[in-house]
């Protein structure tokens, strides 16, 4: 087993332990939900580089669009300081690497589309590149930079079967497009879910030599590693020349300024 293996089970026993210590340290649901939250933040810090942000709050586009309150959101360097000393903000789209809402169990439908609904809030959003921009991948991974990567965290969770089965449910219920879906369903305690939602996708899962498209569920013991496998597919690489808040103080100069 090498190192890093042996690092990620230590990690999601940590993980595991802070999740069952928040319902017999506190009392009211937010302060169960925020210990929780602040465990993955804990171990998301560990193992993104010190340059990104991690904190929670809504998340705007330059077009006005805001999401719901996310529990984790993922800054890349290039989103400015924007995070209070609670570690809430305002976070500008095209500066996101990654949002992740976290619930406690997956098992029930009303829990999980709550979840997904979160997720959904952010997937309306877009991401615009400036002048200069450089952002790399193959023309599938470019498309994509257009809307903000979202996953579902989860601590317990049904079978990986029943899981994605009721994905599937909720999104012919609530409508929600192919573009719009979660990118991912990580349960700490079954697997992780992703969504491969294109062909032209860099990651290839197969059973047998058939290649699998749509909610594809890869069981495991050691889904940390299977949760930074999935961030590593699909937080944006891109190179950014400008300052994003120009997209936004052009917005609102053109809302404030009267010309006389």
């Amino acid at each position: 087993m090498s190192s890093l293996d042996e690092l990620l089970r230590q990690e999601q026993q940590k993980l595991k332990l802070a999740f069952e210590e928040a319902s017999t340290k506190f009392a009211t649901p937010d302060d169960i939900a925020l210990y929780r939250e602040e465990a993955v933040k804990r171990f998301l810090r560990r193992f993104f580089p010190p340059a990104y942000q991690i904190g929670k709050g809504e998340i705007i586009d330059s077009k006005g669009k805001r999401s719901a309150q996310i529990d984790v959101v993922i800054c890349t360097p290039y989103h400015p300081f924007t995070i209070s000393e609670s570690g809430t903000g305002l976070f500008f789209s095209e500066g996101i690497a990654c949002a992740v809402e976290v619930k406690s169990d997956l098992s029930g439908k009303e829990e999980l589309e709550r979840g997904l609904r979160q997720i959904w809030s952010v997937k309306k959003l877009e991401r615009k590149p400036l002048g200069g921009d450089l952002m790399f991948g193959n023309e599938y991974a470019q498309e994509r930079l257009k809307r903000i990567p979202a996953v579902l965290f989860g601590y317990r969770a049904p079978s990986l079967v029943t899981l994605k089965t009721n994905i599937m449910e909720i999104h012919d219920k609530l409508g929600i497009s192919i573009e719009e879906q979660v990118d991912a369903v990580v349960a700490l305690e079954k697997g992780v879910i992703h969504n491969i939602k294109d062909p032209r996708d860099n990651l290839v899962i197969t059973a047998g030599k058939e290649r699998r498209l749509g909610l594809v569920g890869l069981v495991g013991d050691e889904n940390l590693m299977g949760f930074l496998s999935c961030l590593s597919a699909i937080v944006p690489r891109e190179v950014r020349m400008a300052p994003i808040t120009l997209l936004y103080v052009g917005v609102l100069r053109k809302r404030s300024v009267k010309v006389v």
